[in-house]
């Protein structure tokens, strides 16, 4: 392994930085991510189901005591129940773009990983053809063949090297993406309705 990592030459640091970076910013990601995962039909029901009961304090101690965005959108809701629709649901949406703020803090680094790994790839392909061509270049016998060959190996090794990492981040980052879309479109939901639970009991 680290034959290979010698061969690909200079451009493989960077290549490994990239790797490092992809897999801790994935790691932490992942972490965060699905720990804010929590069913939230049942969260909205046990809210529902105290504000029924006019016991808002009790509703908005069930959501600021569960995690996740949904839950702290329906808290930001809960707080505000005095007034009206319009301005219970501004709350809500600054809350709401607060969490998902959040949740894609460091997506944007693994979308440059994958952007610039298989660049790096191919800058190390031209350096390693341009290395060949110099030997060709002052080629004066068989010894040289041995140097003409360190040039092809770095830019077919750094090309490979690009794609390796910028595959599997690709993936990755588009596991996350699909968990923050899931997660705004059950924010969503769930704010529309706790909105008419609240208008539905104006009273409490």
């Amino acid at each position: 392994m680290l034959r290979i990592f010698v061969l690909g030459g200079p451009v493989m640091i960077p290549l490994l930085l990239c790797s490092i970076f992809a897999v801790a910013i994935g790691i932490e990601r992942l972490w965060y991510l699905l720990r804010s995962r929590i069913d939230t039909d049942d969260l909205l029901e046990d809210i529902k189901l105290s504000l029924g009961q006019g016991k808002v304090l009790e509703a908005m101690q069930i959501a600021k005591k569960s995690r996740g965005p949904v839950a702290a959108v329906l808290a930001a809701g809960i707080a505000h129940y005095d007034q009206n629709r319009a301005e219970i649901k501004e709350h809500m949406t600054v809350v709401g773009q607060e969490e998902i703020h959040k949740m894609e803090r460091r997506l944007g680094a693994l979308d440059l990983i994958v952007t610039i790994s298989p660049l790096l790839g191919i800058l190390g392909t031209v350096t390693g053809i341009i290395d060949s061509f110099n030997v060709l270049g002052a080629l004066e016998g068989v010894t040289q063949a041995s140097a003409l060959s360190v040039g092809i190996a770095e830019a077919l090794i750094t090309t490979a090297a690009g794609l390796i990492v910028a595959v599997p981040t690709m993936i990755l980052a588009s596991y996350l993406n699909s968990i923050v879309t899931n997660q705004v479109a059950d924010m969503s939901k769930k704010s529309t309705e706790l909105l008419n639970v609240l208008d539905a009991g104006s009273d409490f």
